[in-house]
């Protein structure tokens, strides 16, 4: 009872400087679906149809100068289903963090204009084993680096419309050869492995993001959001591996 009471005081005193004060921090819950193509030679030499659920939490916080701190966590789910049929089915398991500094270039009555320096870090495993576990396999990638960020948004009365995109200029990825899971690796010991990778720039690891998003203002320290998001992926090596998602979200924007 007193932890119930705590929450709704909390809520009531932002609730209050919201209306006082203009908001300066964003917290976001999303979640989704989303689906594409994913082929990874290291693994199989098969294509994959990705079918995704994910869930996203980020926090941005502005200055008085009007620049944006962006701190945002992604985590999905995915099953991938190759033209040869669903005895290779496959799982993935992913989750990425990134942060950013995105300094405000230009501000009119409606539009606003960032850029800025983003970096990410995140890993995806994926898994197969055949329904008598007598075989199976894994591969994983794994990065870190440097992106470079814009954003454009656009408010139209209660209406906030967004494009951001970004471009990855230095990343180091890692990636296993082929190999089976023995009983003493799981898919969670693999999330994350760093060692064996190579560094990479634009010439050798492609990977652009570009989203959409709209929030309508139920109240100044409330919104409700609906983002679209494309990710594209293509590394260079012996062995290539790309991949091309898409997934649609809806969440809410706490302001305060």
């Amino acid at each position: 009872m007193k932890a119930l009471l705590s929450v709704i005081l909390v809520l009531v005193v932002l609730n209050v400087q919201a209306q006082t004060d203009q908001p300066r921090n964003q917290i976001s819950l999303m979640a989704g679906f989303g689906g594409g193509q994913w082929k990874d030679q290291f693994y199989s030499p098969l294509s994959y149809d990705v079918s995704s659920t994910l869930w996203q939490f980020g926090w941005e916080r502005s200055t008085r100068r009007g620049h944006i701190f962006v701190l945002e966590t992604q985590s999905i789910a995915a099953k991938l289903t190759p033209d040869a049929g669903e005895q290779f089915e496959s799982e993935m398991i992913g989750f990425e963090l990134q942060t950013a500094w995105l300094w405000k270039l230009k501000e009119t009555t409606r539009w606003q204009f960032h850029l800025g320096p983003e970096y990410s870090i995140g890993s995806q495993v994926t898994t197969w084993e055949d329904g008598n576990n007598l075989s199976s396999a894994y591969t994983y990638l794994s990065t870190h680096g440097l992106s470079i960020t814009g954003r454009a948004s656009y408010q139209l009365d209660r209406w906030n419309l967004s494009g951001q995109v970004s471009l990855p200029v230095l990343m180091h990825a890692s990636r296993p050869p082929y190999t089976g899971i023995t009983d003493a690796t799981e898919s969670s010991d693999l999330l994350f492995r760093m060692k064996n990778g190579d560094w990479h720039s634009l010439d050798s690891y492609v990977a652009p993001e570009v989203r959409v998003q709209a929030e309508y203002e139920l109240r100044q320290w409330i919104g409700l959001a609906a983002q679209y998001h494309f990710a594209y992926q293509d590394v260079d090596s012996s062995q290539p591996m790309s991949s091309s998602v898409h997934n649609v979200q809806i969440g809410v924007n706490f302001k305060f």
